[in-house]
């Protein structure tokens, strides 16, 4: 059984028979993290792949044990969150372009590597329409200036101090410090291309701030989204 998001139905589950054989025709085209145009027809139970014909192998990504480890941990994440037979134009999109990012782009180190796997964390989060509020508070919507933030994902985004302190958050619920700088770079990361988000440095500190918190966020939203 393989699990494929395509253009035109989304999240599927085919099954190739006799894939594994080394003379089975679909083999060259149904590898993982292929890019392939398939062929398939509705059996009694399931979905039978026919016929699939490679498009691309994304070498670039193939031939980097770090990026292939980068990419398993990202689609882990849509796979968590993308229903079945459900077409989404946005997602397909947001797909094609980190696989042929990852692709293209030399990624120097773990410091580059982690960066994307998080750009690619949140501009997910984005597509899925939980985008957190970067610019105002979400609950007395003044504009954030900066000072201390608290990051409220039941909130939905950034909250200010004096909301925090006025609504005693610190009791009630997940919430975490956000350091200015992290603010700042996801205002760039959902608002620019890897091209331009790449080129964003911040601190030691407000990394590990972002890091911990891109973690967070997604356990809240594997817990609240159905």
């Amino acid at each position: 059984m393989l699990t494929v998001f395509t253009e035109q139905f989304g999240k599927i589950e085919v099954l190739a028979k006799g894939i594994r054989k080394i003379t089975s025709k679909l083999r060259s085209g149904a590898d993982v993290f292929y890019l392939s145009e398939i062929e398939f027809v509705q059996g009694k139970n399931y979905k039978i792949l026919t016929d699939s014909l490679l498009i691309d192998k994304f070498n670039g990504l193939r031939e980097s044990p770090n990026k292939v480890v980068f990419i398993k941990a990202i689609v882990a994440s849509l796979n968590d969150f993308l229903t079945s037979q459900e077409k989404d134009e946005k997602i397909w999109q947001f797909i094609s372009n980190i696989f042929c990012s990852l692709n293209a782009q030399p990624l120097n180190g773990a410091g580059d590597q982690s960066l994307f796997y998080h750009y690619s964390l949140w501009n997910f989060f984005a597509v899925l329409g939980y985008s957190p509020e970067l610019h105002h508070c979400p609950m007395c919507s003044k504009k954030l200036l900066p000072e201390t933030f608290f990051f409220v994902p039941s909130e939905g985004g950034v909250v200010c101090w004096q909301c925090f302190s006025a609504n005693d958050l610190k009791r009630n619920g997940l919430w975490f410090p956000i350091k200015v700088d992290a603010v700042k770079a996801l205002r760039v990361w959902l608002s620019h291309d890897w091209a331009e988000a790449g080129k964003v440095s911040f601190g030691q500190e407000a990394q590990q701030n972002l890091w911990d918190i891109s973690k967070s966020y997604l356990s809240f939203l594997q817990e609240n989204v159905s």
